[in-house]
C-alpha cells in the first residue's frame, strides 16, 4: 500500500530544528557538525517530503545529522537567499526547485543572483505533476476535457500552488498547446488548491502526486494526465499529456542540491558522492518511488548546472508567452 504523506512524514521525522552556529571547516575534516539543509517550501508538502527523504540518506551517508529547516515565502526567494548569503563551508545547504532559476525571469530584482551566489550540486528528483479535475467537469480523457474548454470558452478555471510555479507553468503550457483559455487562480500551496478543486470551487489543477493521492483513491477527483513526458510508476494508468494529443508536451518540475558559491571544490565532491550514494539508497528509492518522484540519472555539479539552466530558460519561454510577473 502506498505511503501517505503523514505516513512519510512520520517516518522521516519532521520537526524542524534550530539552526547551528556556522563556522569555516577544513576539507578534510568536513563534516564535522549537524549540515542544515533549507527547503524554501511549507513543511508538509511534496518537496518536504522529498527533502526530507533525501536528508535522511545524505546523513547516513555523511556520518552527520542533516538538520531541515523550512524557510517558505517570496516564492522560495526567501529561503533561497538566506542560503545564497551563507558562508560556503558546506553546512547551510539548499533543497530548492525550479524557482531558484525562474526567479530572474518572474522577478524585476530577485534578492540573490543565482549565477553568483550559488552552485548546483546534483540534481535529486524530477517532481511530475498530475492535471486532476472535479467529477462535476464533464471530461474523462483530456481530449475531452479540451472539447469542454473550446465549446466554454474562459470558463474553466485552474488552481495552481502559486504565481509562476510548476502548476501554473503547466497549465499555461497546456492551454498554450490545446488553442484553449482557462482562469488561473493561485493559492500559497497545493493542499489548499486542491481542496478548492475537491469542493468544486475550482475545475482542475495540476498537482504534485503525494498531495493528490488521497483524494485520487477516494474519487474526490479524477486523473487525467501527466505533466512528464513518461508514464509514473505512482500513476502506472494516468497517460502522459503527449500520449492524450499534446505532442511535445513536458512540464516536470525538478528539485536540486544548492550550496552557496565558494564552496571548496572537495567539499563539493564530498557532497556529490554522497548524494549519488544516497539516491541509490534502497529506502529512498522506494520511498520516492511511492510518492511519485522520479530519481534522475547522475551529473557532475558543471553537468548540473547546465541542465538546471536549460531546463529554466524553456520554462521561462512559457513566462514570457503568458507574460507572467511577479
Amino acid at each position: 500500500m502506498p505511503l501517505t504523506r503523514r505516513a512519510a512524514l512520520a517516518l522521516l521525522g519532521a520537526g524542524p530544528a534550530a539552526a547551528q552556529p556556522l563556522g569555516q571547516a577544513g576539507a578534510g575534516t568536513y563534516p564535522d557538525r549537524p549540515v542544515r539543509l533549507v527547503v524554501p517550501y511549507l513543511a508538509g508538502g511534496s518537496v518536504d517530503i522529498l527533502n526530507r527523504a533525501y536528508a535522511r540518506a545524505l546523513a547516513e551517508q555523511l556520518g552527520q545529522t542533516v538538520v531541515v529547516e523550512n524557510r517558505p515565502g517570496g516564492t522560495t526567494s526567501i529561503g533561497t537567499a538566506y542560503v545564497a548569503r551563507s558562508a560556503p563551508d558546506g553546512y547551510t545547504l539548499l533543497g530548492g526547485g525550479d524557482s531558484v532559476e525562474l526567479n530572474r525571469y518572474l522577478m524585476a530584482a530577485p534578492p540573490y543572483d543565482a549565477d553568483r551566489d550559488l552552485i548546483a550540486i546534483q540534481q535529486l528528483a524530477d517532481v511530475p505533476y498530475v492535471l486532476v479535475v472535479n467529477p462535476k467537469v464533464p471530461a474523462r480523457s483530456l481530449a475531452e476535457l479540451i472539447r469542454h474548454a473550446k465549446a466554454n470558452p474562459g470558463r474553466l478555471t485552474y488552481a495552481s500552488f502559486g504565481i509562476g510555479g510548476g502548476g501554473h507553468l503547466s497549465g499555461e503550457l497546456l492551454c498554450r498547446l490545446a488553442g484553449i483559455e482557462a482562469l488561473h487562480i493561485p493559492y500559497p500551496g497545493n493542499p489548499p488548491a486542491l481542496l478548492d478543486v475537491v469542493a468544486g470551487r475550482v475545475d482542475m489543477m495540476f498537482c504534485t502526486i503525494p498531495v493528490a493521492q488521497p483524494s485520487l483513491r477516494s474519487g474526490e477527483v479524477l486523473a487525467l494526465a501527466m505533466s512528464s513526458p513518461a508514464r509514473v510508476a505512482a500513476l502506472p494508468d494516468v497517460p502522459t499529456c503527449a500520449e492524450a494529443g499534446l505532442t511535445g508536451y513536458d512540464s516536470t518540475g525538478e528539485m536540486t542540491l544548492y550550496a552557496p558559491a565558494g564552496l571548496p571544490a572537495p567539499i563539493v565532491e564530498r557532497l556529490w558522492q554522497a548524494t549519488r550514494a544516497a539516491l541509490n539508497s534502497p529506502d529512498l528509492v522506494r520511498l520516492l518511488g511511492q510518492q511519485g518522484f522520479v530519481i534522475t540519472p547522475p551529473r557532475s555539479p558543471a553537468e548540473t548546472t547546465r541542465h538546471v539552466k536549460a531546463h529554466a530558460a524553456r520554462l521561462a519561454e512559457v513566462i514570457r508567452a503568458a507574460g507572467i510577473r511577479l
